[in-house]
């Protein structure tokens, strides 16, 4: 499958996040200047988008609407951050609550150089699909991307990778077996625990270590039942297009940018 023929099936949705895509509203021209993922540590992916700020989106819109024209903004950066984190509940695992992972994976990335402008730098996203640029997610169930994926690497046949199977794929006869983008309500953590207080614990002992696993496995559980088990997200912006398939929806923050001198 070509990649114009995969983008033509992809169905369109607005990024879930409205808190951050009211943030992008505010900047005038965004491009992505930063896209850095790392292969150790929690954090997985950072990419920033940068433009000029203005505190009123309708000063955005207003010059957008006169080609650029009209005073300037200073220049900002929206910094999207992909990051695993724990989270103590109730004071803990270790205090008579549950400790839950949050994790946020980066699966598969690319990027496109496709800026095609017109007059007065006219964005022209036709190659992607989507009418201007933003934050967007595919929602396609199975997603186009994935069995492209699946198809053409010979090393798996299943996606994710290291994690409960979502889409298997069956090289011989070229069919696919799709559990959907959610965990079924039969889903359980399959985390190991270990009794780390004096060996051999006492019944006693065990018996609360047993009632505070199960506790924090179904905790897990619904933690993962809550969301989607991957998102296909795509950035367009006035320079480079980021297609992301991860676990979840990035943290994001505003950053000054440094004036050139």
């Amino acid at each position: 499958m070509g990649r114009r023929e995969r983008f033509s099936q992809y169905e369109w949705a607005a990024w879930p996040d409205e808190e951050l895509r009211e943030a992008a509203g505010h900047l005038f021209m965004p491009a992505v200047t930063r896209v850095e993922q790392r292969l150790d540590g929690l954090t997985a992916l950072v990419i920033e988008l940068e433009g000029e700020y203005f505190a009123d989106a309708a000063q955005v819109r207003a010059k957008y609407e006169a080609h650029g024209g009209g005073t300037d903004g200073p220049k900002r950066a929206l910094r999207l951050t992909w990051e695993s984190r724990w989270e103590e509940r109730d004071g803990g695992l270790n205090g008579g609550g549950v400790t839950v992972h949050h994790s946020e994976r980066i699966f598969f990335l690319q990027t496109y150089d496709e800026f095609y402008a017109g007059p007065f730098g006219t964005f022209h996203p036709h190659r992607q699909g989507v009418s201007s640029p933003g934050l967007y997610e595919v929602t396609n169930d199975p997603d186009p991307w994935i069995l492209e994926i699946l198809r053409e690497n010979n090393n798996t046949d299943t996606f994710p990778p290291y994690a409960p199977k979502v889409l298997e794929y069956d090289r011989r006869s070229d069919t696919f077996n799709n559990r959907g983008r959610f965990a079924s309500e039969e889903t359980v953590s399959s985390s190991d625990y270990f009794w780390t207080g004096p060996q051999p614990p006492t019944p006693e002992q065990q018996a609360e270590f047993d009632a505070a696993v199960k506790r924090n496995q179904q905790a897990q559980a619904a933690l993962e039942r809550a969301r989607p088990r991957y998102r296909h997200l795509f950035i367009a912006s006035n320079s480079v297009m980021v297609e992301i398939l991860c676990e979840g929806l990035p943290r994001w923050e505003w950053a000054e940018v440094a004036e050139k001198g």
